[in-house]
């Protein structure tokens, strides 16, 4: 089941790429668009006021919150604002239509934060984690425009991917040491101010230790996250839509981290990626996030 879906997210981004692209050329597909950023923006809003109605306060924050930000990245002022901020082109339909939808997703996440206390354990397997590695590639290929306007090599230049030289290995230790600075000291503080939350997490994060608390696994782990995670955020959207709003996606998506100093702490570790990004490119982050993911989940499946 888990495998269909990661297909069908992947090809429902891909056709919806091609219809942004589309819309450049025609009329039709434009309008197409527009219909399907008014009625997710629509339906977005009904939502909240459903979860007004309700008293769901998560629902709320997801539905208003989402639902203004979807239809917020229509308006075309608005648009040539944040282009000041963001390297975006305000009368680019791919580039209008991105920033709805990537609204939008923070705008959900941000109320799926209040419901963060609640979830169970993840019941995650190997084959799932690889499955996952190898779909956030295909998704970070296919929002820049691969097969539709760049063809694989433009696409690879696009996401930053180069051999890893002596400059990027560098950079890539001293962020990882940067990167467990910020999270010990998050850490630190959870454990002094929201120490039931910290064990909510453990509790959580138990599955995880338990399949890849192995050496060989670990470095798995830490290949496929650093692949995946840094070029679907640090390769594919934040050239485009900019540091804060990837950093703020970034760390929304870690909803297992809950509403709390941790998630602060994850929000760092987002920053100094997209620093990196900036300094060192794509490649210097993959190496950060490999190593540090594996030197963490050693130091947690050691712990236990």
């Amino acid at each position: 089941m888990w495998i269909l879906e990661l297909v069908g997210i992947v090809l429902i981004a891909a056709l919806l790429r091609y219809a942004a692209e589309s819309a450049q050329r025609s009329v039709w597909a434009r309008r197409g668009l527009d219909v399907v950023v008014l009625g997710g923006g629509s339906l977005l809003l009904g939502v909240g006021l459903l979860g007004w109605y309700r008293s769901m306060h998560a629902l709320l924050v997801s539905g208003v919150l989402g639902g203004v930000l979807v239809l917020l990245a229509r308006w075309y002022p608005y648009r040539t604002r944040i282009a000041r901020w963001i390297p975006i082109d305000p009368d680019s339909v791919p580039d209008a239509f991105g920033l709805a939808l990537l609204q939008g997703l923070i705008g959900v996440l941000a109320g799926a934060l209040l419901l963060s206390s609640a979830l169970p354990e993840f019941e995650i397997r190997r084959e799932q984690l690889i499955a996952q590695g190898i779909g956030e590639v295909a998704l970070a290929f296919v929002l820049v425009g691969f097969p539709f306007s760049r063809d694989f090599r433009d696409a690879v230049h696009r996401l930053g991917l180069t051999l890893p030289a002596r400059r990027e290995v560098v950079s890539a230790g001293l962020f990882t040491v940067a990167l467990f600075l910020v999270s010990l000291t998050s850490g630190a503080l959870a454990h002094i101010v929201q120490p039931e939350v910290v064990a909510r997490i453990e509790e959580r994060m138990i599955p995880l230790t338990s399949e890849f608390g192995a050496p060989g696994w670990a470095l798995l782990l830490g290949i496929l996250a650093g692949i995946g995670e840094e070029l679907l955020f640090r390769g594919a959207i934040q050239p485009r839509y900019g540091l804060g709003l990837t950093a703020v996606l970034f760390t929304l998506v870690h909803v297992q981290y809950e509403l709390s100093v941790v998630t602060l702490g994850v929000a760092g570790l987002a920053i100094l990626l997209g620093l990196e990004r900036r300094w060192f490119g794509t490649t210097a982050c993959i190496l950060t996030h490999a190593l540090y993911d594996m030197v963490a989940v050693l130091l947690q499946a050691a712990s236990r």
